[in-house]
């Protein structure tokens, strides 16, 4: 099996198992094309110890019904939702393939979503059905990538940030060896007590000593979230005089979906 075919058979293999953790089932996969036409595609970019690039396909109709399950929506997705659902799920694909013993080193970014194929695009892509229950998956990858030491260094990629692949170093276990380099970016943490809506009349009548009601216990745990995102849920503690939170659970895959169709 040439690098390319091993990559993009690992990928999908990632793929259908994260479709599968969305639903909280296990994933069954068959290969082969099963008739549904590819219309979402996410562009991958390669980099680290391997170079190149990396298309995945899925079929609208399927990814549209997958996100009405996963989110909790009355119809199918429309597209914000389904990009929504692609990105999260492909980024949690790519982070597991990483940490195979094989692609030690990779470094991976997947652009947004977009609903264009252009006819014969994918004729030499690998498919695969992937079936979750209540809902089934047809996708396929197409990857054009080789271990970076095979690679001519003219034609190896960038990183999404314009800089050229750092050489592979150790960073730990189970982590890609460049990790380092986004280690000290700083991120948004927001602890948030409660929510509630109001009209304007009642916040035209707002002054001090008012009481707003969060419709809240105060025995639920308080929602934590990273860059505006859900990430996970604790309970308020007082460190030294400050408030902090003792994390009590990371949200699923899916709660973090549904955090960002909201």
């Amino acid at each position: 099996m040439s690098s390319s075919a091993h990559f993009q058979q690992a990928l999908l293999e990632e793929l259908a198992t994260v479709l599968g953790s969305l639903l909280s089932r296990p994933a069954t996969t068959t290969a082969g094309a099963h008739g549904e036409p590819l219309a979402w595609r996410v562009q991958v970019t390669v980099g680290g110890s391997w170079a190149g690039s990396v298309t995945l396909a899925f079929a609208a109709s399927d990814v549209a019904r997958l996100s009405q399950l996963v989110m909790g929506l009355e119809a199918p997705g429309d597209d914000a939702a389904v990009a929504d659902l692609l990105l999260e799920a492909t980024n949690q694909a790519l982070g597991a393939l990483v940490v195979r013993p094989e692609f030690s080193g990779v470094m991976a970014q997947a652009a947004a979503p977009v609903r264009e194929v252009s006819p014969g695009e994918l004729d030499e892509a690998t498919p695969l059905r992937a079936e979750l229950g209540e809902a089934g998956v047809t996708m396929a990858c197409l990857a054009h990538v080789e271990p970076a030491a095979a690679a001519p260094r003219t034609t190896a990629p960038a990183l999404a940030t314009g800089a050229a692949a750092a050489p592979a170093q150790e960073s730990g276990p189970g982590y890609p060896a460049n990790l380092d380099v986004i280690l000290d970016i700083d991120l948004p943490l927001t602890v948030r007590f409660g929510e509630t809506e109001m009209t304007l009349d009642a916040l035209t009548r707002l002054g001090p000593g008012s009481v707003i009601d969060l419709v809240r216990s105060p025995d639920e745990p308080v929602d934590v979230l990273v860059n505006g995102r859900l990430v996970a849920r604790g309970e308020v503690v007082v460190v030294s005089g400050n408030y902090g939170v003792r994390v009590s659970e990371v949200v699923s895959a899916a709660d973090r979906l549904r955090s960002m169709s909201a």
